[in-house]
This record gives C-alpha cells, structure tokens and sequence, in this order.
C-alpha cells in the first residue's frame, strides 16, 4: 500500500469514526433524563396544541382534568414558549397545527442541544 492510499484509507477511517461518534451522542441525549424530559415535553406540548387548534382554551385546570400535572404543563408550556408559539399569559401566535408541530420540532432539537436555553424558558420553580 503506498502513501496515497493510505491516507485515503485512513481519511475514510475517519469519517466513519465522526458518524459512529454523532449517531452515539444523539442516542445518549435522546436517552438522558434531560432528553426523556424534553421528548414528553413535546408530546404534551402538542397535545395543548391540538386543544388549542380546535378551540379549546388548554388552560391549567382543564389540563389537570386530563392527569397533567403541573411540572409536565411547565415543561410543555417552556417548549412551545422556546418555540415562540406561546408569546404570553394565553397568547397565542398562531393556532395552524402543521406551523406549530414544525416550530416544535426545531425547538426541540435546540433544547436537546442547550438545556440552558430550554431551562431559561421555565417557570423559576420548574427549573430544577
């Protein structure tokens, strides 16, 4: 094997060393505490959605009707505040589900990436 092609061969190494790497880190995210928050944050933070969008008003109490309690309404409402869908006290952006499903999904993936900016997004009780 001359130069050329081991270099090739180890630039090749390489890359396939920064996927494994990528693909592990986003498992181990996916599966942290934090991760595990966040994905359930998601969910509930689409079901308020899919309230919303057909024009029931997710309030806290009607939320805890549905077994919400109050840390899982937090860490919703911080998501879809992150994702600039929630803009105040019951304001809303928009109330189109495929706009807010797309704009959780990014944010999402930012508060997989920076907790600090997912944290700075709760209440102060809600982020320990």
């Amino acid at each position: 094997m001359n130069l050329s092609q081991e270099v090739e061969y180890l630039k090749l190494e390489i890359q396939k060393l920064k996927a494994d790497r990528a693909r592990m880190t986003k498992a181990l995210q996916e599966n942290s505490c934090h991760g595990r928050r966040v994905q359930r944050a998601y969910e509930d933070a689409l079901l308020l959605a899919m309230w919303r969008s057909s024009g029931i008003i997710p309030s806290r109490r009607y939320a805890r009707l549905h077994k919400f309690s109050q840390h899982r309404w937090e860490n919703a409402t911080g998501l879809l505040r992150m994702a600039r869908v929630l803009t105040g006290h019951r304001r809303w952006a928009t109330n189109d589900l495929t706009t807010i499903e797309a704009r959780l999904e990014t944010a999402k993936q930012r508060a997989l990436e920076n907790r600090d900016a997912y944290h700075s997004r709760l209440n102060a009780h809600a982020r320990t």
